[in-house]
This record gives structure tokens, sequence and C-alpha cells, in this order.
């Protein structure tokens, strides 16, 4: 039960603490590792935006243990739910990741489209860097943004 209570602590200031709270609370939910993964991962379909960003740095954090539910959030249907999935797959790199990504660099949504661009970019390999420039081939904007996000990640 200590670890369930520590947990729901972490959750807690993860939600509603500063952001050096915050910051704190994701850095300690990459300690608990798997045993945080499901509690957090319900927060990635809030509908506040600052919560699901917030579950996203604290399941990046976590890393691998929580690929498979960014893969899940990153598979969902709302594009507000798969842009911070898809960063922290990005900054954890895991393979696990990359179909998921592809599937949201062919979508419809451009930021969907942006981001999985700039993970594949960076992590995808030379694979992942070919599908990119297909994608943006006909696009010189999209790829310019993608850009911007490589840089910026």
């Amino acid at each position: 039960m200590e670890k369930k209570q520590a947990v729901n602590d972490l959750v807690t200031r993860l939600v509603e603490g500063t952001t050096y709270q915050m910051l704190e609370a994701a850095q300690a939910a990459g300690e608990h590792g798997g045993d945080a993964v499901g509690p957090i991962a319900a927060l990635i379909s809030s509908a506040d935006r600052e919560t699901r960003w917030r579950a996203a740095v604290a399941l990046e954090r976590i890393g691998a243990p929580a690929v498979e539910a960014l893969v899940s959030a990153a598979a969902s249907e709302d594009y507000l739910v798969r842009v911070p999935a898809i960063w922290a797959l990005e900054h954890i790199g895991d393979p696990r990741g990359m179909d998921v990504l592809y599937t949201n660099l062919e979508g419809e949504n451009e930021t969907c489209r942006w981001m999985a661009a700039a993970a594949l970019s960076r992590i995808g390999g030379d694979q992942g860097r070919t599908a990119v420039d297909r994608a943006f081939a006909d696009d010189p904007t999209g790829r310019g943004i993608v850009e911007e996000l490589i840089e910026g990640s």
C-alpha cells in the first residue's frame, strides 16, 4: 500500500504542483518506473492541456516501461492526446514506438504529422529520414516546420 500511496501523492504533485514541483514529481515517477505508468498514463487523455503535457513529461522520465501506454495514446483518435505522446516517444527513442510514428506521419492531422516527422528524423535512422523526406517532398512549408521541431527538440 505504501507504493500505491507514494504514486498517488506523486500524481497529485504532478497535476496540481507548480512547474518546479511537477518536474520533481516527473523525476520521481522515473524512479517508480512501471508502478507509476498506469496512474500517469490515465492523465494523458485529460481534457486539460497542461495536465496532458505534464503526464507526457513524467512518462518520458519513466522511459521504456511507459512506451506501451504512450503508443496507445499516440494512436488515439484525439490529436490533442497524440501530440504529447509523440513527443514523449521521440525522447524515449524506443523502437516499439516506430509503427505509431509512421502512422502519424501519414495521418491527416498536420501537427501530428510534423511531430512524428521530427521524431522519425531523430530516432528512425535512415529509414525514418527517408520516410520523412518522402512525406514532405511537395510540402516545403511543412518540411521547414519539421526542421524547426528537430532543432528545438
